[in-house]
């Protein structure tokens, strides 16, 4: 495969708006812990993966809501009803991954909020399973976060199980592993 090669460019230019928006979140944000990753991706999974990034997908994002009270948001997705996780979802061409995260937030559980803080980023590296040469960059950005309106729920997404708040002292189980580490210090606060 050459620098021709449009594969090439486009994976070229997905590790460069990935470092951008690294840059960009630690201009607002200070110094973000940033978790590298290297996954191998079957060939039709990965080719799925080109189209969306042709279309502009940079990712995902999510966001860790905590209330004047001391209350985190989680949500159950239909897909996987017994573990809780946090509010998120796909990156979309024109937003920066904050914007995803926020948006996300309100799509799903109709409460908005605004970012203070990063406490998770992951850049990972997505190499085709057949020509590891070709690789995709993508960026996951979870950040800390509270509302801005009111705090009473509103799901808006068919994918959504539930949403509900909770206290520190009786923190939902399971979670995604992701957030086991985010959760276990929120109920230490």
């Amino acid at each position: 495969m050459s620098d021709d090669d449009p594969a090439t460019r486009l994976g070229d230019r997905m590790c460069e708006d990935v470092d951008a928006e690294l840059a960009r979140l630690r201009d607002q944000f200070g110094d973000v812990p940033v978790h590298e990753e290297t996954v191998e991706n079957e060939a039709d999974y990965f080719e799925s993966g080109v189209e969306l990034a042709r279309d502009g997908w940079r990712g995902d994002a999510g966001a860790f809501v905590v209330d004047g009270d001391g209350r985190a948001l989680f949500i159950r997705h239909e897909g996987a009803p017994d573990i809780w996780g946090l509010p998120g979802g796909g990156h979309e061409p024109g937003e920066n991954h904050v914007e995803t995260a926020l948006r996300e937030v309100a799509e799903e559980t109709g409460i908005d909020a605004e970012a203070v803080d990063v406490f998770q980023t992951i850049r990972k590296t997505i190499v085709h399973a057949e020509n590891p040469a070709r690789t995709l960059t993508m960026l996951t950005v979870h950040v800390e976060a509270r509302p801005t309106g009111g705090t009473d729920i509103a799901v808006g997404d068919d994918e959504i199980a539930e949403a509900r708040w909770f206290h520190p002292d009786d923190p939902p189980t399971p979670v995604y592993e992701p957030f086991v580490d985010r959760v276990a210090r929120w109920a230490d606060e």
